[in-house]
């Protein structure tokens, strides 16, 4: 519970309130005794257990039952080093509706990344940016933070229950007229990583498909 370590060292040491809210999607591990436990310990933690519907689907949960003013998203191998939350909070001060980490942007770094990992983070990046989203060079990286009314608007209305649910949350937000600035982060690649080489950017190329066809349906009025 390294993850969970290092973000409450650093939180107590920040002058703000927080919580942070452990979504555990029907894991198989130990994960929610281990957050049980920790919870017992110190306060602000707190362990939402969901079944196993997907990615998209246990940050939808955690979204909507967290209750900051700033509600940020981050993976539980904590790629981004904790100490990098400051620059987000420091645009979400200025105004800003959603902040999205990215590996791609002028001053972002990527390190220890395989080549077949980036290179289909490219290939699917191309795809939203014909297909759904335009204008950012990274959509998938799993660190944004949003305001407390751009998440409860816009989790309220996802349908993506797997990986692809980054590319529908934009669409939303552009869709809404929320601001979103993508901000350059450091990123360290993480071997235990769940994603699926081919199995996930199928997948996730489908649901690209189904946000436009939503549209057009008119599910998101």
């Amino acid at each position: 519970m390294s993850t969970l370590d290092e973000a409450v060292a650093y939180l107590n040491a920040q002058t703000y309130s927080w919580e942070i809210l452990v979504v555990d999607d029907g894991s198989a591990d130990d994960t929610a005794g281990l957050v049980s436990h920790a919870a017992q310990n110190t306060d602000g933690i707190r362990l939402l257990r969901r079944e196993h519907f997907g990615k998209g689907w246990a940050v939808r949960a955690g979204m909507l039952e967290a209750r900051g003013r700033y509600r940020f998203m981050c993976d539980a191998d904590l790629a981004m080093p904790i100490e990098w939350l400051d620059r987000f909070m420091e645009k979400m001060d200025a105004g800003v509706d959603i902040v999205i980490g990215s590996r791609e942007i002028a001053g972002a770094r990527r390190l220890d990344e395989p080549m077949y990992r980036h290179v289909m983070g490219r290939v699917f990046n191309w795809v939203i940016r014909a297909v759904a989203v335009r204008g950012f060079q990274d959509t998938q990286c799993g660190f944004k933070c949003f305001s407390e009314d751009a998440a409860n608007r816009l989790f309220s209305r996802q349908y993506t229950k797997r990986m692809g649910f980054d590319v529908e949350i934009l669409y939303l937000a552009l869709k809404m007229g929320y601001s979103v600035v993508e901000m350059p982060v450091e990123w360290h690649y993480q071997t235990g990583s769940k994603v699926r080489p081919g199995v996930d950017t199928v997948d996730m190329v489908k649901d690209t498909f189904l946000i436009r066809l939503r549209d057009i349906l008119g599910k998101y009025r």
